[in-house]
């Protein structure tokens, strides 16, 4: 076949059809089934959305001592 017509009928081709019939996901036991969750994903898991932080509010900045421990170092904010 020449190349001209491979390109022509290349161009004419309707193009991929997407369907969503096999992209269903199989079922996963340690996944799925809640009960089998351990740890802290038990309790209901850590979560995502603690609002926006920045460096301020993640860094402890006070003043430290010779070794390096801070005046605010096991107390909370």
């Amino acid at each position: 076949m020449p190349p001209a017509t491979l390109r022509a009928r290349v161009a004419a081709a309707p193009g991929p059809r997407p369907s969503g019939d096999a992209t269903a996901p199989d079922y996963v036991r340690f996944h799925d089934d809640k009960t089998t969750y351990t740890g802290v994903h038990k309790a209901g898991g850590p979560t995502t959305v603690d609002g926006r932080k920045d460096l301020r509010e993640l860094c402890d900045r006070a003043p430290a001592d010779v070794r390096g421990v801070s005046g605010t170092f096991g107390r909370a904010r």
